[in-house]
Parts: structure tokens; sequence; C-alpha cells
């Protein structure tokens, strides 16, 4: 079996071929970096955004609800007849409520809708049928 000489094989110093290797980044390896993150930020931040103003929406849309509710059991609580002097104050967050209160052909059926706006837009409304002898 033959043996190669390794000094043979590498005539040159290989210590010297490493020394000249680079150990630090380009300034355009940098910039390109610095790009692809700063693309990378400005998705997360939409998305950020975007899901700040759903459960935004998703809150008034609750709070809303809420309060159709609490209005229709206000009226079935205290009866017809003082459906126009409920109690709660609303504006402090924005909300306005128009309240319709109509006979059907059936004696003491009423019907009740309950509508919630914000800046003349419709965020819920209820309607409902209920008893009362008022």
């Amino acid at each position: 079996m033959k043996k190669f000489n390794v000094k043979h094989l590498y005539p040159f110093n290989t210590q010297h071929l490493t020394s000249t290797i680079p150990s630090g980044f380009t300034l355009m390896e940098v910039l390109i970096s610095l790009a692809i993150l700063s693309i990378a930020l400005v998705a997360v931040l939409k998305a950020n955004i975007s899901i700040e103003d759903t459960n935004q929406a998703a809150e008034e849309e609750i709070m809303a609800n809420l309060l159709a509710q609490n209005i229709m059991a206000h009226i079935q609580t205290f009866g017809i007849k003082k459906y126009d002097q409920f109690p709660m104050e609303i504006e402090k967050k924005g909300l306005e409520y128009d309240i319709q209160v109509d006979a059907t052909n059936i004696e003491n059926l009423w019907r009740l809708k309950v509508t919630i706006y914000k800046q003349d837009a419709t965020v819920n409304q209820l309607e409902a049928f209920f008893w009362s002898d008022d």
C-alpha cells in the first residue's frame, strides 16, 4: 500500500489561507438583513393593528347586546308604560338607543324592538314579543 505525503498534496501554507477569511459581515449584508427584518416587523405590526380593531368591534357589539337586553328586562320588569324611562346612562360609551313598542293583533301582546346606535350606525338590534297586562 502506498502512502501519500500530506505536504506533497498541499504544498501551500494552509494557516495563511484561514487567516485571510473575513470574520465579520459586510455593509451590504447588514443592510439586506435590516431590510428583511423591517419588512417582517411591518407585517407583524399590521397584523397586531388588525387584531386590535377586531377586538374593539367585538367589545362594542357585546356592550350593545348587553345594553339592549338590559333595556328589554327593564321594560318587562316595570311595564310597557315606562319604556321611555330607562335609567342607564350610556353616553359615556358613545352609544345611543331607540325603543319601539308596538301593539299586535293579540290583546296584551307587544312587539318590542331595541336598536343600539353609535354615531348613526346600528351596532345591535334586538326584537322580542312579550306579554304585559299594562
